[in-house]
């Protein structure tokens, strides 16, 4: 048995449920935390989403959240239940109700560098070690941790997060409730060269990066800026660490990358785009909102079509499972097809 460690409040199962939006199926208990089913905590309440983890339904949580299609496959689980049709959201406000974000207090360390031509809002917390360039901006309630370098005529909106040891180079326009991930490295110069017989020859990039609201740049991930005029990242896309962006790419609103996934230039991505890891997209390319890309696709055409799309080159998911089918009989068909020259001769 594990005793909860947490210091936070008690909440009735009743009061959870009306905040996620659950029935209360057994007592109305209280609990003081929300842990992880893989690792139950005594007087918490877990999370119960998946039918892999069924089995773990009598852990040291004291009542669980699960979801409809659990609930219809095992009924009587031994402890007090909130039954929730997506239990995805529940964590959200769970979370949200447990770790309530704390008021950002105006701070500004000793051992940063700030140019005396910034404009910096109040509140904000500036970390040690800070470099904020000329003419920058720093709106109300955002946070620059440890280490961060901004360079010069900058404008960071308001609410926002920039972890640890991010680079924001010059020029870099970023809106209100941004996240950017430690290790980051915004608006450095676009990969653009002229192959020679000599050297390349290199093109300047005058442009810069746009970061709409409420986007999200994951750890040591980096966004180029433009060649001439944006890059741009729209209003809620959230890229994963290790993502790559080229110069004068434009991702559209709510996509979601994941890690390692890399976008060439000047592409356009329209909305609520998913890409999986290791994805790949040639320069120029266009892609139609609402499209899925599964792991590890080579997408070297314009995508028109909205759908899931798999493989490399990448290709509608049915085309892809039938060529995948085909693949793994090619062995067994060479053999046939010898065997049928051999007869022939």
């Amino acid at each position: 048995m594990k005793d909860s460690k947490l210091s936070l409040p008690y909440y009735k199962l009743s009061f959870l449920a009306e905040l996620i939006g659950a029935e209360l199926i057994g007592d109305d208990i209280e609990v003081n935390g929300i842990s992880s089913i893989d690792f139950q905590v005594i007087n918490t309440i877990s999370i119960l989403s998946l039918t892999s983890k069924l089995k773990l339904y009598d852990g040291d949580a004291t009542a669980l959240i699960i979801s409809d299609d659990i609930y219809k496959r095992k009924q009587d689980f031994g402890k007090p239940i909130l039954k929730v049709s997506d239990s995805r959201l529940s964590v959200v406000k769970l979370l949200n109700l447990f770790f309530p974000e704390e008021a950002v207090k105006h701070s500004i360390s000793s051992h940063s560098i700030i140019s005396e031509s910034a404009d910096i809002s109040s509140p904000v917390e500036i970390g040690h070690f800070v470099v904020l360039g000329d003419n920058t901006v720093i709106g109300s309630n955002t946070i620059i941790r440890h280490n961060v370098v901004i360079g010069n005529s900058v404008t960071i909106g308001s609410n926002c997060i920039i972890y640890p040891n991010v680079t924001i180079y010059d020029d870099v326009v970023i809106g209100d409730n941004v996240i950017i991930h430690s290790g980051a490295v915004i608006g450095g110069d676009g990969f653009g060269f002229i192959p020679t017989a000599d050297l390349p020859i290199r093109i300047q990039q005058k442009g810069n990066v746009i970061l709409d609201d409420y986007v999200e740049i994951g750890a040591n991930a980096c966004v180029d800026r433009a060649t001439l005029g944006s890059t741009i990242i729209s209003k809620g896309t959230k890229l994963a660490a290790l993502v790559m962006v080229g110069h004068n790419t434009i991702l559209g609103n709510s996509c979601l990358v994941a890690s390692q996934a890399g976008f060439s230039g000047s592409m356009i991505v329209g909305d609520h785009v998913l890409v999986a890891g290791q994805a790949g997209f040639s320069d120029h390319v266009n892609i139609v909102s609402n499209t899925t890309f599964g792991g590890q696709a080579g997408i070297s055409n314009d995508i028109k079509e909205p759908g899931l799309y798999m493989g490399s080159p990448c290709m509608p998911l049915v085309k892809y499972a039938k060529s995948v089918a085909i693949f793994s009989k090619l062995p067994e068909l060479q053999r046939r097809i010898k065997d049928l020259e051999d007869k022939s001769n």
